[in-house]
Parts: structure tokens; sequence; C-alpha cells
């Protein structure tokens, strides 16, 4: 990708936030067992790391049409009011559900009714939540033409999904410039390398090969 990626995914690398560990798989949240699993939130307990990544979420996000940040509960939220911060912008963050008590409101924050609303996600993988989010946004009569995250692991499929649902994406940085990056500083073996490489070539065989 570009200079800022590589710098996020040293960024990543530090916080531990790459984790490998092909004979103790991950449960993810599609049930599937992977052999690595990364959490951006832990860029969050770096004030150096986490102004890198507010900066480089900022550099993405079109201005002057852009009137509203958006953040998805939970790990969006803290990332869209550091972007929020740096352009000086409204912020809003967005429910899974509705509560339900109080307001019964699933976006909380302020109106979007007629604001061009830009989402901020940690990160994605099969474009499920981003499109949840979406909605509802959409549904609160929100104009939501755009999604930036600041770590990517979609496929082109994921992609294309968020195509057709006419946002346009951008991602600061990839998995495959984390695992080259991780690769080049010692952070990951060719053997663990080569179990990532199989997970994602096939998520469900790889899955069902490491059950219990």
């Amino acid at each position: 990708m570009s200079r800022t990626a590589d710098e996020i995914a040293e960024a990543l690398l530090e916080a531990e936030a790459l984790l490998v560990r092909p004979e103790e798989p991950f449960r993810l949240t599609s049930g599937l067992r992977a052999p690595f699993y990364i959490n951006c939130r832990l860029i969050l307990s770096s004030p150096s790391a986490r102004s890198q990544a507010a900066d480089a979420l900022a550099a993405t996000v079109p201005r002057p049409d852009t009137a509203t940040i958006a953040g998805g509960v939970t790990a969006g939220v803290p990332f869209a009011t550091l972007v929020a911060d740096r352009l000086g912008l409204p912020m809003v963050y967005v429910r899974a559900e509705a509560k339900a008590h109080g307001t019964a409101s699933r976006i909380e924050g302020g109106a979007v009714a007629g604001r061009r609303v830009h989402l901020i996600e940690d990160l994605i993988s099969t474009a499920g939540s981003i499109l949840a989010f979406t909605q509802a946004l959409r549904e609160a009569g929100a104009e939501v033409t755009g999604v930036s995250v600041l770590f990517s692991r979609a496929g082109a499929s994921a992609q294309e999904t968020l195509a057709d649902a006419g946002l346009a994406f951008s991602a600061v940085c990839d998995l495959d410039t984390l695992l080259a990056v991780a690769l080049a500083r010692g952070r990951i073996d060719e053997a663990a390398l080569g179990e990532v490489r199989a997970f994602l070539a096939d998520p469900e065989g790889w899955s069902a090969a490491h059950a219990p």
C-alpha cells in the first residue's frame, strides 16, 4: 500500500494487535476457527500510535462534503471520536440495536437527517456490521456515501458488497501489508505465515481441520 500503511502496520505490531496462534485457534464471530486474530483496539493504549491512527483515518475523509462523523458500537466509537476531533466535526455513534429504555434510540449524539455522514470503523472483514450501521443511519435520514477503516482484511466480495451499497471504501492498512511487515520484523515466521495463508485460502476447510 503506502508508507502510512507500513507505519500503521508497525504500530499494530508494537501494540501486539496481531496474534498468531495456529496451535490454539481463535473462534471468530462466524463460528470459524482461525490461526490469527487482529485487535485494533490495542493501539488505543499508545498515545503516539493512537494519534498516528487518527491522523491517517482523518486524511481519508472527503472534505468539505462531510458534515458528520459516525462510529459503530463499540470498536468504531473511539476512532470516530478521534477523527471528529481532528476535523472539528459533529460525531454520532450507532448501536447494534435500539436500546430498550429511554428514547429507544439507535443513533446517539445528535440528529443526522439530511446530513452527509462518513462512517469510521476499526476494521472490516465481511462488511456485515458496516452495512448494518449504514442502514440504521440511512433510515434516520442520513446520506452515507463512504466508510473508512484503520485495518482491512476484506476480500473482493466484501468490497463489492460495499460498492453495491453505494459506499466508497478507504482502508489505511491491510492484511498483506501487516503480514509482510510482521515477517520482515521477525514477528511471525514462515511456518506461522503458511498457516495464515492456508486459512485465507480456505477458511472453512482450515477451521474444520483444526476443530477440537
